[in-house]
């Protein structure tokens, strides 16, 4: 199963601003390594600020759902607003990894970084899928329920 989240990123939110609600959003008291999060701003920041999560997810996987988040810019930020509606789990507790999407020619340097700060953290490439979701695609199945949150409240 997988949960979607849209976040409003800039203008209604720098990209800090988005990053620190990412990270409130996916983290509670039973949250192991919240630290990796925080320690994993400032490359966090650079791809919320070039607007890759509009269109691919960054993805929160652990022991329960999939948390997928987009960022939504400009008018749609706005009307948006600042609102972001809780989990009913935590993606951060126990055995978790993040992915986000980044520009093809910033994956190594970012992915290096990211592994001396935050080993649970890495990114791919925004035109691919990460390594790992063949496999995952694998074990749960052909049969996806996506629940797109914001479709429902919208009626």
């Amino acid at each position: 199963m997988r949960i979607r989240r849209d976040i409003a990123s800039i203008p209604a939110r720098s990209a800090k601003e988005t990053w620190r609600a990412i990270v409130d959003l996916t983290t509670s008291g039973d949250s192991v390594d919240r630290h990796q999060l925080e320690a994993a701003a400032s490359v966090m920041e650079s791809l919320i600020a070039d607007e890759l999560p509009a269109g691919v997810p960054i993805v929160f996987k652990g022991n329960g759902p999939r948390v997928l988040v987009y960022c939504l810019y400009n008018e749609d930020a706005i009307e948006a607003g600042l609102t972001i509606d809780a989990l009913s789990s935590n993606p951060t507790n126990g055995d978790w990894r993040v992915t986000a999407p980044c520009k093809n020619e910033d994956v190594d340097w970012m992915n290096k970084t990211l592994k001396s700060r935050s080993p649970r953290v890495s990114v791919h490439s925004a035109d691919e899928e990460p390594a790992d979701a063949e496999i995952a695609n694998e074990e749960q199945g052909k049969n996806v329920l996506e629940i797109d949150w914001g479709a429902l409240s919208a009626s």
